[in-house]
């Protein structure tokens, strides 16, 4: 804490720093569209709200606008064309040191009226994906920065959606959605599904990891889906992260450079060539947690290393469309040496010596075609790799290192995806498209029998490609401005079993009333295991054996069902009620293990059949007040069941049934200084939450082994209590007349609240224990914009 207090002060001292008074103004420009087509829209009227003298522009050919001497602080975007909705968008965030960018879609309307203005509305609530119309909603990279507890990290920023968990310790980024394993999440970037992009993923928990490989400074607005998705997204149950990156300002150079405790981070953007319309984007960071683990803050002896390299170039045509090329990559190593004096060890863990490298990589490039005014094309080629090497040892009792665990899990992916859209009018409008992956792997896996070094062998040893294909079409109907209907189906084939799925979806909007809407919706959804799941490899007369390569998809029925109440034009409530039912899920003959609840196990290696079903049902309910007079909160509860049903029959409580989830987040931000020019932003955010189920121990069986074992007859009949999570974080802006500078304090699990470990041996308790850590993340960095 004595740490976290000289930080505090050293904040502070900086805020009694008052500005000179000076009148700093900054460009805001970007782009109208068509939602549906991405066509620009020439002559539409962008405002300034409130600004005297009015500040405004009208959009040129290609739907371009710019304002220039736009007022340091927050203002309100308006945006009007004929015969399309007004746009609002609120509480714009201008600085003086880099220009404001905004890309604008609007949604055309079915009943034109001359004359007649549709009253604008606030829509930051609304996904982007205009085919998305229940379980979804935008985020932005603001909100990714400013939000107590989100560190930069969208997967820990819509851990406080409505509906979401965290799905780990809070050194681990994975979230449980609406009850699902967080190995249910698909990503997907730039319109590209893409392996878990998360440094060190699923190391701790699959579909997690320890941050992403995604900076904020390359994140444009990107949607969340937690359910009942559209049909262009396959191969999920759980949830979708979908990523759009920014296009970098192709007008001016602008940089940005970031240090503190969590490491170094390096962005730079503009023009490829003067005059020019093609623009790079970059990112760079390079980050050592050793310092935080010298703290305290991380309470452990493995301490990660990684850094990552995302970037955009655009390419926009005269005649030929938009081309873009994009990538990211993390480089990834952590390593954890025995302890070599016996005396000293408490627990297992002090016995191993481990070493994990992980590469991870991705690079595409997309084309954006409108073949008429009323129909785009999109292609893209996009190639993935996901390179682990884990490494393994552990001192026997005469202190001899020996082998234990070696895995090597290289696996890519070449994409090839296009999809076209086609707008009939502004009552109909359609997405197509098709998705061919070839998909590149080589897993091998040496490791130990329940611990014996005897027992050290090679698991499996396969390399090879296969085939996954997808195909969709959706079609979005309105019948009027309020009533709506979405439907689609997505058709999927596994080239390595030639198994397939086809998965219809089908969800009704109407706004019954200007400030009350209701929506339903229902899909099918199916999900593939990870590749290596599908090459377990046994013996039987001496021969090779791939007892679970012939698993299906795993496939679930979503139903939901949402009523949002506007409130005002900066408040709203909604209620979703929802029912999840999975089938056809893997887990093992005559026992109580289903994939439902599968955490992590890196030597997995069971014979698994289609035997398991689930269910999850509950409600999700959101109390929002957007951010206007500087002043926000996000009010959100769950309260949910989540059941399975093993081969052996009995209903039992899932790992991730802790039946609620509670947040509280709010933020207030102050324009202070001579000429009101800095801003100071204090943002605070309250979880509470059920606590995790877990197996009880058998402790006989445990004790005679050396190891823990599970009774599975009592599967997840354990909680742990409910837990509480207090997150604070400081912002402080300087703008100045050429750049900004941001100071960023934040301060995650400020109660030390502990967090419960898996079963473990203790040497000086001579028992099995299970050891409670206390992960705290406290983080301080300055910023500078120019």
């Amino acid at each position: 804490m004595r740490v976290q207090h000289q930080v505090l002060v050293l904040l502070f001292t900086l805020l009694a720093v008052a500005a000179q008074a000076q009148n700093l103004r900054q460009t805001v420009k970007g782009k109208v569209v068509d939602k549906v087509t991405q066509m620009p829209l020439p002559g539409a009227s962008v405002v300034v709200v409130g600004t005297v003298p009015s500040l405004a522009a009208i959009t040129d050919t290609e739907g371009g606008f710019r304002i220039a001497n736009v007022p340091i602080g927050r203002h309100q975007i308006e945006v009007r064309f004929v015969g399309y909705s007004t746009i609002t968008i609120s509480e714009v965030l201008v600085g003086s040191g880099k220009e404001v960018v905004l890309t604008v879609e609007m949604q055309e309307v079915v009943n034109k009226l001359d004359e007649v203005v549709v009253k604008a509305h606030s829509n930051k609530d609304r996904p982007l994906n205009s085919m998305a119309s229940i379980s979804a909603r935008s985020f932005n990279v603001e909100e990714t920065r400013r939000y107590a507890g989100g560190v930069d990290d969208p997967a820990r920023l819509v851990s406080a959606f409505a509906g979401v968990a965290r799905g780990g310790n809070m050194q681990d980024n994975a979230i449980v959605i609406r009850g699902n394993a967080p190995k249910t999440v698909l990503w997907r970037i730039e319109g590209v599904d893409i392996p878990n992009p998360n440094h060190f993923s699923g190391g701790n928990v699959a579909g997690g990891g320890f941050a992403t490989t995604i900076s904020s400074q390359m994140l444009a607005n990107s949607d969340f889906l937690t359910g009942a998705f559209p049909a262009e997204y396959g191969n999920v149950l759980g949830g979708v992260f979908d990523i759009k990156l920014r296009t970098g300002n192709n007008e001016k150079r602008e940089s940005a450079v970031q240090i503190g405790i969590r490491g170094l981070d390096i962005s730079s953007e503009g023009p490829l060539a003067k005059g020019a319309k093609a623009s790079y984007l970059f990112n760079y960071r390079y980050s050592t947690f050793g310092l935080l683990a010298d703290l305290g803050a991380i309470p452990t002896d493995q301490i990660p290393k990684y850094q990552d390299l995302s970037f955009k170039v655009n390419f926009p045509t005269a005649k030929a469309g938009v081309f873009s090329l994009w990538g990211l990559g993390g480089i990834d190593n952590i390593r954890d040496s025995e302890q070599a004096d016996s005396t000293k060890w408490e627990t297992d863990m002090d016995r191993y010596k481990n070493n994990w490298d992980e590469t991870f990589g991705a690079v595409g490039v997309n084309h954006k075609y409108a073949i008429s005014a009323k129909t785009l094309i999109s292609t893209s080629i996009v190639g993935t790799c996901d390179l682990k090497d884990l490494t393994q040892q552990r001192l026997n009792n005469a202190l001899t290192l020996q082998n234990d665990i070696a895995i090597k899990n290289n696996s890519g992916k070449v994409s090839f995806n296009m999809y076209a859209n086609t707008k009939f009018g502004a009552r109909l409008s359609t997405r197509t498209g098709f998705n061919v992956n070839t998909l590149f792997y080589s897993y091998n896996l040496n490791g130990t029998e329940n611990e014996d070094p005897a027992s050290y062998r090679n698991y499996a040893d396969e390399s090879g490609k296969s085939y996954h294909l997808q195909g969709y079409s959706e079609s979005k109907y309105s019948i009027s401005d309020a009533l709506s209907i979405n439907g689609g189906v997505m058709v999927e084939y596994f080239g390595l079993n030639q198994h397939y799925s086809i998965d219809p979806r089908v969800s009704v909007s109407w706004d019954f009333s200007p400030k009350h809407s209701v929506s339903i919706g229902y899909g099918k959804h199916s999900q593939l295991e990870d590749l290596n799941i599908y090459f377990i490899k046994s013996q039987k007369n001496g021969q090779p054996l791939y007892p679970n390569k012939k698993l299906d998809f795993s496939n679930a029925h979503h139903v939901v069902l949402a009523y949002n109440y506007r409130i005002s034009e900066t408040m709203r409530l909604k209620v979703e009620p929802y029912f999840q039912y999975l089938y056809n899920v893997p887990g093992i003959a005559d026992s109580s293990f289903s994939m439902v609840n599968f955490r992590q196990d890196l030597t997995f290696q069971a014979t698994l059949g289609n035997n398991s079903v689930g269910k999850n049902i509950g409600v999700d309910i959101t109390l929002e007040r957007f951010l206007k007079n500087n002043f926000y909160y996000l009010i959100t509860a769950s309260v949910f069941d989540s059941k399975y049903k093993g081969d052996d029959n009995v209903w039992r409580n899932t790992r991730y049934n802790k039946r609620f989830v509670g947040n509280i987040l709010m933020g207030k931000e102050f324009f202070i200084g001579r000429g009101k020019n800095n801003l100071l932003g204090l943002n605070v955010r309250i979880n509470v939450s059920g606590g995790e189920r877990y197996s009880p121990l058998d402790e006989a069986a445990s004790m005679a082994a050396m190891r823990p074992i599970y009774n599975e007859h009592k599967a997840f009949e354990k909680q742990d209590k409910a837990s509480k999570f207090v997150d604070i974080s400081f912002t402080y802006r300087i703008n100045r007349a050429k750049y900004s500078s941001i100071w960023c304090l934040q301060l995650n699990n400020m109660l030390g609240e502990p967090q419960n470990e898996k079963y473990e041996y203790n040497y000086k308790k001579k028992a099995f224990v299970r050891e409670q850590k206390v992960f705290k993340l406290p983080s301080i960095s300055y910023k500078i914009e120019f």
